[in-house]
């Protein structure tokens, strides 16, 4: 915003108003209070709000210090002259009381300007100051008849008055307008001013019968109002509308590296040329959004349980594997009666045991148009990636699903090894809605250590893991360490227990509101794949003229130990 400083004011006796010329036009203005640079308003060049109350009159320009208010703005051929009330506070009635900042001073916005004359601007506030911009601005009275509180003379001291001197006494001066015509000015004593050209047919001190006629304009004498003082430009001829050879040359000075502020401003008055809605220069598609490729779909899918438990890489015989177990060995060993005594004996049993495999793959008939022609490649890389990590999903969720099954030893019937949750033990607070999962994974912890193996991993139901996070430390048992990443879904027991956090649809069977888990040592149950995992196959289907390809991998699920599973919960 430029803040342009005017000048004098005046004021009526007894009241809170007071009136002055605020912003003159055809008159050269010194650098403003904005380091605006001197610049030339006329009538057509500022636009005054329809609400004179919206222009807020400030103490030197400080809008956290308002002491009035515009009542009237009013264009005039001198400028604008504004009326003011002063606010009823105690800023105003100090003011009033003591008026030593005398000079108004215009606040203007969107100022677009061509060299030194203003093309548009936009008056937005006003302010009082000690010292103004405008050598032409003078007091007057707000009413005929009523003496001005402020109307005494301007110092000489003051920056623009002429200095005093004898009646017969001059002061000249000479200027060059924006349009390089060179002036002279001439003030007397008795405060009258004359404006002559200064022409190039001869010298400024000398008089030419031929010379255009002068051009001059006299200030009333002292008391009464003065003229404002303004360029010959403004005075040869009215004040014109902005017509489009104006805004050309603004272009132009754009252009040039003229000054311009609020270019934007100057284009008000213009055609709209918009990208959107009425009046829009492109029809619809014309503009194409910036191509950005794929777009980001969350992290590729880590395997979460089939690194749980022992998950080798290598041959998967066609055969399958299978192995024995020796059972029955437990209690052949027994205590002696005496000395030369039979020892006990016994015998052992045997079972055998063999792996199971599956099969998963993805197959399409891919056009060959994808392989030949440039265009799809990113696109077709991208999709055959997202397979490559469905298959990684749903291979772990299998493995998910086997070791409920095993746990629970679930092969389509009921529960048949769904352990109860323990009770607490004594001396525990009972009325916790987070301890009992704690315990509940404690317990089956235990079971598995209790199976003589070491549990290696835990799987929980969402209820459990809210527990888990939010059981208060206090409440943990003293020798149980437990640490919770919280956004990881990934927990530790004493550092050896890994938990994991599993969805509720994974514990088919149990009741969804109460806290379930399932344990186990790593050996419990052994996966293998091939080395190379998913394996990709191109075939090309000449007749169609395509590429037949497909994602395939196998999974061997080896069921060693069942007993060193455990599933705690309830049954709905």
């Amino acid at each position: 915003m430029t803040t342009q400083e005017a000048g004098l004011f005046s004021r009526v006796a007894d009241t809170r108003t007071v009136k002055g010329l605020l912003l003159p036009f055809g008159e050269l203005s010194r650098p403003s209070l904005s380091k605006t640079e001197p610049v030339m308003f006329s009538a057509a060049s500022v636009t005054i709000p329809r609400d004179p109350s919206a222009v807020t009159l400030n103490d030197e320009h400080d809008r956290f210090n308002p002491i009035g208010r515009a009542t009237s703005l009013e264009v005039t051929d001198a400028g604008v002259v504004a009326e003011f009330s002063i606010f009823n506070t105690d800023e105003g009635d100090a003011y009033l009381a003591n008026p030593t900042k005398r000079k108004l001073s215009a606040e203007l916005g969107s100022l677009m300007r061509a060299g030194a004359k203003a093309v548009r601007s936009r008056l937005t506030g006003a302010a009082v100051c000690t010292e103004g911009a405008f050598e032409s601005a003078a007091l007057f009275s707000l009413a005929p008849g009523v003496t001005a509180e402020f109307a005494e003379e301007v110092p000489s001291s003051d920056e623009y008055a002429a200095p005093e001197s004898s009646s017969s006494s001059e002061y000249t001066t000479e200027f060059v307008d924006s349009e390089g015509v060179k002036w002279r000015r001439v003030e007397t004593s008795k405060r009258e001013t004359t404006v002559t050209k200064i022409t190039d047919s001869a010298p400024a001190d000398e008089e030419n019968p031929n010379a255009p006629e002068e051009e001059n304009m006299a200030a009333s004498a002292a008391g009464q109002t003065p003229a404002p003082l303004v360029t010959p430009a403004a005075a040869a001829a009215p004040v014109q509308d902005l017509d489009m050879n104006a805004v050309f040359s603004t272009m132009a000075s754009v252009k040039a590296g003229v000054q311009v502020e609020d270019n934007e401003s100057a284009l008000f008055e213009l055609a709209d040329i918009k990208t959107t809605g009425d009046g829009a220069l492109p029809s619809a598609g014309v503009i194409q959004p910036a191509w950005v490729g794929k777009l980001w779909q969350g992290k590729e899918y880590v395997r979460k349980y089939l690194p749980l438990n022992n998950h080798t890489f290598g041959p998967i015989e066609i055969g399958g594997r299978s192995g024995f177990r020796l059972d029955g060995t437990d209690n052949l060993v027994q205590k002696t009666n005496g000395e030369k005594t039979e020892l006990p004996t016994g015998s052992a049993t045997t079972s055998k045991r063999g792996s199971t495999r599956d099969r998963f793959g993805y197959a399409a008939d891919v056009a060959a148009e994808w392989s030949y022609l440039s265009g799809g490649a990113e696109l077709m890389e991208s999709f055959w990636k997202g397979i490559a990590n469905s298959y990684a999903k749903v291979t772990d969720l299998e493995a998910l699903a086997t070791m409920y099954r095993v746990s629970s030893r679930d092969e389509g019937a009921a529960l048949s090894r769904l352990v109860a949750p323990g009770s607490l033990p004594a001396g525990t607070p009972a009325n916790s809605q987070y301890y009992p999962g704690v315990v509940q994974l404690i317990q089956a912890i235990e079971a598995i250590t209790d199976a003589d193996d070491d549990p290696a991993w835990a799987v929980v139901n969402p209820v459990l893991w809210q527990q888990l996070i939010f059981t208060p430390k206090d409440l943990l048992p003293e020798f149980v360490s437990l640490a919770v990443g919280v956004g990881t879904g990934e927990a530790s027991v004493d550092g050896k227990v890994t938990v994991r956090k599993a969805p509720q649809s994974a514990f088919i069977g149990t009741k969804p509101t109460d806290p379930q888990v399932m344990a186990g040592s790593k050996n419990a149950i052994e996966f293998r794949e091939l080395g190379t995992t998913p394996i990709q196959i191109d075939a090309l289907n000449v007749a169609k003229f395509g590429v037949d390809r497909a994602t395939v991998g196998f999974l061997e699920t080896f069921v060693v130990r069942p007993e060193a599973t455990v599933l705690v919960g309830t049954k709905p």
